[in-house]
């Protein structure tokens, strides 16, 4: 019981700092950024009905505390990713694979639940969830970009429903992927120096992602951390952790990929 209530703490001072970052997003600041769109890549963290459109709607208690429904998301309410919307004047971004009720007018969400930042032919047998890794991420994106161009010309309803074509080299471009990646090594019960000996891999494919979307006219990043694994309920459970192993609050001490994959991220 000490264990999950330090658990608990940790989330919650979490959980504290993100409320106090999106008071100060809510104050005025973020909307003088003026970004008009946002594209977002990822995986659970920040999917709005990817995965979900594709093998249907993750029940309840998913979306129950804030649309008190399922809407998408694999979290009873918003996500990191509504909030920075929201802070930003936009609308919640709609899915790319929900062809049902999405305005893709300032913006799109091609993050899937379970995706990898490395293709899938080398990480679908370990993650075993989705086989949209970040590199098909980004060829759905520049396929909707150049769709986008040629089906809003035609005027009327799809003006509305998809972005202008300069919003693309204005628009706010978000990550957040790569939690999978380490994690799938783990369930292959592969060791931590097995894990870190292919950090390089992943940090190079999303270097090359990102090096895309820039080519493709994107200026403005936004790239989140990986959260830490040792605090991942499903981690602590599936794996049995010693109390020397522990910090104060129950998470695992010895999270060494998580802060490499980080430091490579902080690099590129």
């Amino acid at each position: 019981m000490k264990v999950m209530k330090r658990v608990a703490e940790k989330w919650i001072q979490i959980v504290t700092w993100f409320v106090i970052l999106t008071t100060l997003m809510r104050s005025g600041r973020g909307r003088e950024c003026g970004f008009p769109a946002i594209f977002n890549f990822g995986d659970s963290n920040s999917d709005t009905g990817g995965l979900s459109a594709a093998f249907g709607q993750a029940p309840p208690p998913n979306g129950i505390t804030f649309f008190h429904a399922p809407k998408g998301r694999f979290s009873d309410g918003r996500l990191i990713i509504d909030f920075i919307a929201k802070s930003l004047g936009l609308p919640y971004l709609s899915a790319y694979l929900n062809s049902v009720g999405s305005n893709f007018g300032h913006g799109a969400n091609f993050a899937t639940a379970g995706s990898t930042v490395r293709p899938q032919n080398t990480t679908r047998s370990q993650s075993g969830y989705s086989p949209i890794s970040l590199d098909v991420q980004f060829v759905q994106f520049s396929d909707f970009k150049t769709r986008s161009k040629l089906v809003r010309k035609q005027g009327g309803v799809f003006k509305e429903l998809l972005p202008k074509e300069e919003y693309f080299s204005k628009a706010l471009y978000t990550f957040d992927i790569g939690q999978n990646d380490l994690t799938a090594g783990y369930k292959l019960n592969l060791t931590t120096e097995q894990v870190k000996a292919y950090i390089p891999d992943v940090l190079g494919q999303f270097s090359n992602v990102i090096k895309g979307v820039y080519g493709d006219g994107g200026r403005s990043f936004w790239i989140h951390n990986t959260g830490p694994l040792g605090c991942l309920p499903y981690m602590l459970d599936r794996y049995a952790i010693k109390p020397a192993q522990m910090d104060e609050f129950g998470c695992n001490l010895y999270d060494k990929p998580n802060c490499e994959r980080n430091l490579g991220k902080q690099r590129i």
